[in-house]
């Protein structure tokens, strides 16, 4: 008989504190993943849809990800940032109160700036622990390929039962536009989809299986040219061209092997392929015709977005010409009105912040994505930029762009976009990795 004998089962009853350390730790991981699955899914695929379960699984994830939470060099950066920014809030807030914003203004502004991004960077650094960047990849795979299938199901619930059908997915005014062959919709989930198409044009190679990555580029490019958002469509020319650009630059890259005609072949033809059956299957099975939406797609580009928007920007800029560029407060609006639950909020989202905050308030909270941007450059520079992040990079650009568009930044559902990029790399990468010193 062994000397020492195996310790005795817990009974099913028994407390997580009364088992092993290492099975605790095996415990909270398994219960952090299935909620991060389930917050992905929420903030991926159905976004905005459930707002009220979104939230509280926002705070469950939080809570399973707080016991491994490790308050390193990088991670204490960016909280130091975000303060800096709560500071900024606080004051025009406080500003904002004085000119008469509503007090529904400054609550949403509070959550919105200073809660939610505090509670996406704990969870982002959940993630990257578990499952790690290489996994979330995978996740993201699969959650564009749902999110995509929540597309089509949209057109067809619409198209066959009409708006009521589709007020899962949108709230407001659900609409369809298949009129002369052009093809848009109303939805929350391409703003999802600006942040996938990015990155996985810019990296299709982070998908194994040729398969999936076939799938996956083609739906999202149906997606894209069935949207009517420009800002989608233009998420996937951005993204591989930073894509082609910073290839030669990341790690494990090498010349004598990866020739040109080698990356073609690998990942080149397979992107032609998925773009060119799109185009064809388009053309030949439905009314969309793509010479209708690029067309609009240019119009919107040349005119700065249409005549609604170029309002609202001349609105903003007189604006901040009337406060000196010091910021009229949070909770304050112009004389255009985009929302008239919400008057003081804006889709042109940075021209607004100049507005509400100043000049120098807005280069405090675009400072983190500035030294984020800043970062990559320079690992890129020294071809030192992991392929992972080539991808969150590519994506994080779209989605960037995208938020000088559409308030995605300003939806505690999208945050993840931009909060996952930047702590990826201060947290996996502190200062000196660029310098080769890490």
């Amino acid at each position: 008989m062994s000397a020492s004998a195996a310790p005795a089962p817990l009974p099913p009853s028994a407390p997580m504190s009364a088992m092993p350390v290492n099975e605790r730790r095996l415990t909270l991981r398994h219960v952090f993943l299935g909620s991060a699955m389930l917050l992905l899914f929420l903030t991926v695929v159905v976004p905005n849809s459930l707002p009220v379960p979104t939230a509280a699984m926002m705070g469950i994830t939080t809570l399973m990800a707080l016991p491994g939470l490790r308050l390193g060099r990088g991670f204490k950066k960016l909280l130091a940032l975000l303060m800096c920014s709560s500071m900024v809030t606080v004051i025009y807030i406080a500003v904002g109160y004085l000119n008469d914003a509503p007090p529904v203004a400054a609550a949403q502004v509070l959550v919105i700036y200073i809660l939610s991004p505090l509670l996406w960077m704990v969870i982002s650094d959940g993630l990257l622990r578990w499952p790690g960047s290489s996994r979330l990849m995978d996740w993201f795979a699969w959650l564009s390929v749902l999110a995509c299938i929540s597309v089509g199901l949209y057109f067809y619930l619409y198209l066959t039962y009409g708006a009521a059908a589709v007020s899962f997915f949108f709230k407001g005014q659900a609409n369809v536009n298949l009129n002369e062959g052009f093809s848009g919709a109303i939805m929350h989930v391409y703003g999802s989809l600006i942040f996938l198409a990015g990155g996985f044009f810019s990296s299709p190679e982070l998908i194994k299986s040729r398969l999936l990555r076939l799938t996956v580029l083609a739906m999202l490019l149906v997606c894209a040219l069935t949207s009517g958002r420009s800002a989608l469509i233009l998420a996937i020319p951005v993204g591989w061209v930073l894509g082609q650009w910073l290839t030669p630059r990341t790690l494990g890259y090498q010349r004598s092997i990866r020739t040109p005609l080698t990356r073609l072949v690998k990942v080149g033809l397979p992107t032609v392929f998925a773009i060119a059956l799109v185009v064809v299957l388009l053309e030949s099975y439905t009314s969309i015709r793509l010479s209708v939406i690029y067309d609009s797609f240019m119009d919107k580009l040349t005119s700065g977005g249409g005549t609604s928007r170029v309002g609202m920007a001349g609105s903003l800029f007189e604006g901040i010409l009337d406060n000196g560029g010091i910021g009229a407060g949070h909770g304050i609006g112009v004389s255009f009105v985009s929302s008239q639950e919400y008057p003081w909020r804006y889709e042109l989202v940075w021209l607004a912040t100049v507005y509400r905050v100043g000049l120098v308030g807005a280069l405090v909270y675009a400072l983190p994505f500035l030294l984020y941007i800043a970062r990559v450059l320079r690992m890129a520079a020294v071809r030192k930029l992991p392929p992972q992040h080539k991808f969150l990079f590519c994506a994080f650009v779209a989605a960037f762009i995208a938020s000088n568009t559409n308030p995605y930044i300003e939806a505690f559902a999208f945050q993840w976009m931009y909060t996952i990029p930047v702590l990826a790399l201060f947290v996996e990468y502190p200062m000196g990795m660029e310098r080769g010193n890490a």
